[in-house]
């Protein structure tokens, strides 16, 4: 009976009787076939984009080889068929061809290792439904290293896509576990070449000591509430050195400290109790304007008219004297009214309106008869009768006009002095 094959690696079986003085030849070369089934490395060179791995029986051939080195040049990924289809094989493979490799046997499953990458195979050898299965595929999946500490004897780096830790993560005294990160000693430095983004879709953001929550940040329709939220305590702001320039207190007051309060740069150096005289005066924003650039206390100004023996002059203008002493009595001067000639008017007139200031008017009627005058002030107009009885003598009349006021009748001269003041 002729030789037969092994299914798998090809060894020549001898048939009894056979080969007479050539066992040895064909021994020892089911060695050489054996030692590269076992142990062999063969480098392969590929090219276009197909290649065939075949088992000969009795012959050494590159499908023999226990580990397959790729290389060459593909111009594309490359298919590998393993042959023949029902030989069960088992290859290590290091894949550095430069493209994508393929490894099939029959219709079923196909393997393909990328360019870079090796992987421990094997087919089934099924025949024409024969399937290749990537066994390290399954060892990432697997309960392979349940268990295992790696690098815990000597450190090691890992490159990963997902990390599922369930029970926490510890990166040197740094502990990570649910939605909590854990510091057990020391500060934390988030150091970032960019921004740091703190987006809570809550809306808040709570500053705490030891659990308890001190300081609360919140989204209020896009208004922001900063609050503190232990009962009693206040927000405090200080200067570096740690003096502190104001507070926002329990009760709500906003307290500045005395001398840290400015408008525009401009130091605000009045006190609690000057600003409170304000409080209650009814004053319009254009009466308030009226202090608008003095330049010092109203009362050092008011002071400096007045002195123990009285009022000082200021180009002869004052409208007021003092009596002298520590406590002088205040009068109006002699000259309170301006001598001056444009104080003074007179004429003849139906109508007279005192414009300006005040007017003392004094006047007759042109002609004799009965007359009757109007006086009228802020609209309202009002009878001066001033008739004698004697329809055959002049009417006369005096009067003071506010400003603004007329008096008008039957023609009349008259003389008008204004009321300026001195």
């Amino acid at each position: 009976m002729g030789s037969t094959y092994t299914d798998n690696g090809g060894i020549e079986k001898i048939g009894l009787g056979e080969q007479a003085g050539a066992w040895g030849t064909t021994t020892n070369n089911n060695f050489d076939i054996i030692d590269r089934l076992i142990n062999g490395v063969g480098s392969i060179s590929l090219s276009g984009t197909t290649h065939t791995l075949t088992t000969s029986d009795g012959s050494l051939s590159n499908g023999m080889f226990k580990v397959l080195v790729l290389g060459g040049s593909p111009s594309g990924t490359n298919t590998i068929t393993i042959e023949p289809n029902n030989a069960d094989k088992l290859y290590f493979v290091k894949n550095a061809s430069g493209q994508s490799v393929t490894f099939t046997q029959g219709s079923g499953a196909n393997v393909t290792i990328a360019n870079g990458f090796g992987a421990i195979i094997f087919a089934d050898g099924a025949g024409s439904g024969a399937a290749v299965t990537d066994l390290t595929a399954l060892f990432t999946t697997s309960q392979a290293i349940d268990g295992v500490v790696i690098g815990g004897t000597t450190p090691a780096a890992g490159s990963f896509t997902t990390v599922t830790a369930n029970g926490g993560v510890t990166v040197d005294n740094i502990n990570i576990d649910g939605t909590e990160i854990d510091l057990s000693s020391g500060d934390l430095t988030v150091d970032v070449a960019g921004n740091i983004d703190l987006d809570a879709d809550g809306g808040t953001i709570k500053v705490s000591d030891g659990g308890t929550e001190l300081l609360n940040i919140t989204n209020s329709s896009s208004d922001v509430v900063i609050k503190p939220v232990v009962d009693g305590k206040d927000i405090i702001f200080q200067q570096r050195d740690g003096t502190e320039v104001a507070r926002v207190e329990d009760n709500g007051t906003f307290n500045v400290v005395t001398d840290k309060l400015a408008i525009n740069g401009t130091a605000v150096t009045s006190t609690a109790t000057e600003l409170n005289l304000l409080d209650g005066v009814t004053a319009t924003t254009a009466e308030l304007n009226h202090t608008d650039g003095v330049t010092s206390n109203i009362q050092t100004q008011l002071d400096t008219k007045v002195t123990s023996s009285g009022v000082t002059s200021v180009s002869g203008t004052d409208p007021i004297e003092s009596s002298g002493g520590a406590t002088p009595a205040i009068s109006i001067k002699n000259d309170f009214l301006q001598n001056t000639s444009g104080a003074i008017s007179s004429g003849t007139t139906t109508s007279f309106t005192a414009s300006t200031y005040p007017t003392f008017i004094s006047g007759c009627s042109v002609s004799a008869g009965s007359f009757t005058f109007t006086v009228t002030v802020g609209g309202s107009g009002h009878t001066l009768n001033m008739t004698d009885g004697d329809s055959g003598t002049r009417d006369t009349f005096a009067t003071l006009l506010p400003a603004g006021a007329t008096i008008s009748g039957s023609s009349f001269n008259f003389v008008a002095v204004q009321l300026r003041p001195g």
